[in-house]
């Protein structure tokens, strides 16, 4: 009787101690670090280190360099992800093996927002990701540069300075007609479109990002814990919805573009994308069908200048997804550089009155400045390029993968591993910037007042194969919106506000997944 209860007893001792060991092996396997591996502290099972760096990740890492040095590696869920915090570990990787660090990495939501990456932000390095990425930059630089871009910037600031005058010198929050205005040269690019501020189109872009952000900030687990994908969630749910909406949007502007397109009437970048396409194929390349097979290069114009970044990012999870998005480049960076600018120049009257006394002096106030003047104003421009740097608007740079097995720093980084570019931490390194958290324009002037071009650790839109595409475009619309302000307007804080710190109430609210920080400045005409 004693006998079978023993043997009883004994198997399912047996059977606990082999589940014991698997559930153990597996447990040791989820967290232990590959040979060859940056260092790095240990993560948990299942989540890694994902719950270390969900409030301003780009900081903690920045710290982190105190223990493990300027290239470290973490686990988020079950990914490894390299983060590389210093210039010359950066530009080892990006320009020296481009190729190798070129890749992007298959995370849940991006195959949501490509459609299953069809698109050129999300899809990996290819020949045909190479042809897309050509014809992306024919598309802006036919349309979105000189003089078609200075008559569509001067248009709608004008009617910026029309809704600004309304106010006769009272508190205005400067967020709402920067956001109406950027979002009508993104319409006129695009879609060849004007729109009043109070157009339902206009806001309607307006809601349509701020409901991509929302989805975006609520369901993105999934991405670093891949059996999440299988579990009802509402951000995903929410996104898949606004990009049905959206999508329908785009392809009804496709079918429009197309039975209207006239090769010597190139009226927006819908239009200079569908003549790359026609010249690329007149060239002979087999790859070029594939740009309008579901929305891959349109997205890629279209969602790269829709969505207002209205921030920085509060997690690595919804960081490491939102940057990797075509959300953000020309109009997204425009936006809330000028929204970080207004409230620097209110904050720092000095250095606004030295940038005014600079346009007056080179441009005047009875002609509007132009890209050509761009290089005759070293302190203004020297300006734009601090509050850049300051801002850091985006303090993790898209996120790569490696598409190979690679030795960076002497460290073993296997293939498809995700790689995260700490943009803040270079944005802020001692050892390359006097004072890095003053706001010093002086940082990007020389001892004779002429500006700096490449100051070493300097990356607002990254490196390498994949650097902003939109880079040129936000560039020349900074300059030209920021010095039609400072040429027109004299802006200060409210009286009532003198003591409070502007530049400290956007800081701690600029972040991806909350609204962009209000406040109110006063902007008078200056008076000549």
């Amino acid at each position: 009787m004693l006998e079978p209860i023993s043997t009883f007893v004994g198997e399912i001792f047996s059977i606990t101690v082999v589940l014991l060991t698997i559930l153990g092996s597996l447990i040791y396997w989820s967290i232990r670090r590959p040979r060859g591996m940056p260092p790095g502290p240990m993560g948990l099972p299942i989540v890694g280190n994902m719950f270390s760096f969900m409030d301003e990740p780009h900081i903690k890492f920045k710290e982190m360099t105190k223990q493990y040095g300027n290239i470290f590696a973490v686990k988020m869920g079950q990914r490894w992800t390299v983060v590389l915090n210093q210039i010359d570990v950066v530009r080892d990787a990006l320009l020296k093996k481009p190729v190798e660090f070129a890749g992007r990495p298959d995370l849940y939501s991006s195959g949501l927002l490509s459609e299953n990456f069809q698109d050129i932000i999300f899809t990996n390095y290819s020949t045909r990701w190479k042809l897309h990425r050509k014809l992306g930059h024919s598309a802006i630089r036919n349309f979105a540069t000189g003089k078609k871009l200075e008559n569509i910037v001067h248009e709608v600031t004008e009617r910026i300075g029309k809704r600004i005058d309304e106010q006769h010198g009272k508190p205005i929050d400067p967020k709402q007609v920067v956001c109406l205005g950027i979002y009508n040269i993104l319409g006129t690019l695009c879609f060849a479109q004007k729109y009043e501020f109070d157009d339902p189109k206009l806001t309607w872009f307006i809601r349509m990002s701020r409901e991509t952000i929302d989805a975006l900030g609520a369901g993105t687990l999934a991405d670093f814990i891949p059996i999440l994908r299988f579990v009802p969630m509402q951000g995903v749910t929410e996104l898949k919805r606004v990009m049905d909406e959206f999508l329908g949007f785009i392809y009804a502007e496709l079918k429009r573009h197309r039975e209207s397109f006239d090769s010597d009437n190139i009226r927006d970048i819908f239009d200079s994308l569908l003549l790359a396409q026609k010249e690329a194929k007149d060239e002979g390349s087999d790859l070029v069908d594939s740009l309008t097979k579901g929305s891959c290069q349109l997205k890629l114009i279209i969602n790269k200048f829709q969505i207002s970044l209205e921030s920085r990012s509060n997690c690595l999870i919804a960081q490491s997804v939102f940057f990797s998005l075509s959300f953000k480049a020309g109009t997204d960076t425009t936006i809330i550089t000028l929204h970080w600018t207004i409230a620097i120049m209110a904050e720092y009257p000095d250095i606004q009155k030295k940038v005014a006394m600079e346009i007056e002096e080179v441009i005047g106030h009875k002609r509007l400045t132009s890209l050509e003047d761009r290089g005759r104003l070293p302190y203004t421009e020297a300006t734009m390029m601090e509050v850049l740097r300051f801002s850091s608007i985006v303090p993790l740079a898209d996120p790569h993968a490696t598409t190979c097995d690679v030795t960076l720093d002497n460290f073993q980084i296997p293939k498809d591993t995700m790689v995260v570019i700490n943009l803040f931490a270079l944005h802020f390194d001692e050892e390359f910037w006097d004072q890095p958290k003053c706001f010093k324009p002086e940082h990007f002037l020389d001892d004779s007042g002429s500006e700096r071009k490449h100051p070493h650790s300097f990356l607002p839109f990254s490196a390498g194969r994949r650097s902003c595409l939109g880079e040129s475009l936000a560039k020349a619309e900074l300059f030209l919106i920021f010095t039609w302000f400072l040429q027109n307007y004299e802006i200060s804080k409210v009286p009532g506000d003198k003591d409070e710190s502007l530049v400290e109430r956007i800081n701690s609210g600029a972040s991806i997944f909350r609204e962009l920080a209000s406040y109110e400045v006063i902007m008078k005409r200056r008076v000549y």
